[in-house]
């Protein structure tokens, strides 16, 4: 049983980093600082993210998502098709984002995350997984005025995920995920969801997982095991019933069990967590678990997010 983070660590701390992030990117829109100024500043973050994470003990790191926005923007920025607009709410949370706009076809012209991911990879000597935003979350995050048809944007970004995906892997990344919080909302296409996961991950030399969470997947499980990744991350924190349909499907991947409540300061018991354990364990062995926050955990305060990390990996280490 492996402990890892699903991406995100919280950026507005009330201690140690936070406000010299936040500071940093104030002063770069006002102009008093370059480009340089500030990248300097998220790698020196990103590295005390990933040290939060080794203290903690994690066995599986991220870079913490320092420098996105939320899950598609930092994407969208960099491909050429989109314009960024007003804030829209994100999924049921309380947070906002700016809503990309396809104005014509997407275009990658070069790597949009790779040289942050060499950064965060070169800051440890434990494996760094890589956090795409995945391909269905893209859309349904997106207005499409090009298109104009669901089908077809879903395809391309597919394709564009698939280049950066096979880039990371060429680079060293021995982990790629997928997060697709968009599944657990409304009625997803879920064939044509497993196809554009498919392409995402088609030739692409590295373990891949898709990440779900928020919402409820509503009986998508077992279809979801037709998609060609490795592991699949289920959150049994914002849907009760989550539990009961892990225990009913019929698993070839391994299991991402999101156990821990990354939007709410209250710490879970080590007996709480071994009591979901004994669960799960009852239908994947223990070598094909891996254990998170149901979510990132950015909806938590710093000194909340690093007590949850502390208690995951105690729970893992006196479970194992």
């Amino acid at each position: 049983m492996l402990s890892t983070m699903v991406g995100s660590f919280p950026k507005v701390a009330e201690t140690r980093y936070g406000k010299g992030l936040i500071g940093a990117i104030s002063r770069w829109q006002r102009k008093e600082i370059f480009d340089a100024d500030l990248e300097q500043v998220c790698q020196t973050i990103t590295r005390a993210v990933i040290q939060e994470q080794e203290e903690a003990g994690l066995d599986l790191l991220t870079d913490g998502q320092i420098r996105w926005e939320d899950l598609v923007t930092p994407l969208a920025r960099k491909l050429e098709g989109f314009e960024i607009e007003g804030l829209t709410r994100y999924f049921d949370n309380n947070v906002y984002y700016r809503r990309p706009i396809l104005m014509r076809a997407p275009v990658r012209k070069q790597p949009v995350f790779l040289s942050d991911y060499l950064f965060a990879k070169s800051c440890s000597a434990k494996p760094v997984k890589a956090v795409l935003p995945g391909p269905y979350s893209v859309v349904k995050l997106s207005e499409d005025r090009h298109y104009k048809r669901e089908l077809p944007f879903l395809r391309r970004i597919a394709e564009i995920l698939n280049e950066e995906a096979r880039a990371l892997a060429k680079a060293g990344a021995a982990f790629i995920q997928f997060d697709e919080p968009a599944l657990g909302f409304g009625k997803p296409p879920i064939k044509q969801v497993v196809d554009a996961i498919n392409v995402a991950t088609e030739g692409v030399n590295a373990k891949t997982g898709l990440m779900t969470y928020f919402g409820s997947l509503d009986g998508q499980l077992q279809a979801l095991q037709r998609c060609h990744v490795d592991q699949i991350g289920v959150d049994v924190v914002s849907d009760p019933k989550a539990i009961s349909a892990v225990r009913r499907t019929k698993w070839t991947k391994e299991l991402a069990l999101g156990c821990l409540d990354a939007r709410n300061t209250k710490l879970e018991s080590v007996t709480e967590l071994h009591a979901l354990f004994d669960v799960v364990t009852k239908v994947l062995p223990a070598d094909r678990l891996s254990v998170h926050p149901n979510c990132g955990l950015e909806f938590l305060p710093y000194e909340q997010a690093r007590q949850k990390l502390n208690r995951l990996t105690e729970a893992v280490r006196r479970y194992c």
